[in-house]
């Protein structure tokens, strides 16, 4: 699979080794990866890459100048 720093991969990872909820991971080809965390379970993490994650992406782009 090939990155692209337009659209990252998502994957959801547990977040920390004691069972402390979900997070979901954002892998890009050139960037620093980003963390979002706050989800209580797995479904919760794959949830929000499934329903979320495209609007998430899209206002990263329209408000980073920088991106």
């Amino acid at each position: 699979m090939e990155l692209s720093d337009s659209q990252p991969t998502f994957e959801a990872r547990p977040a920390g080794p004691l069972g402390e909820g979900w997070s979901v991971h954002v892998f890009w080809a050139s960037k620093k990866p980003g963390i979002i965390t706050g989800f209580a379970t797995q479904y919760e993490a794959l949830n929000w890459i499934k329903l979320k994650s495209a609007n998430w992406l899209a206002d990263k782009i329209m408000n980073d100048p920088n991106f």
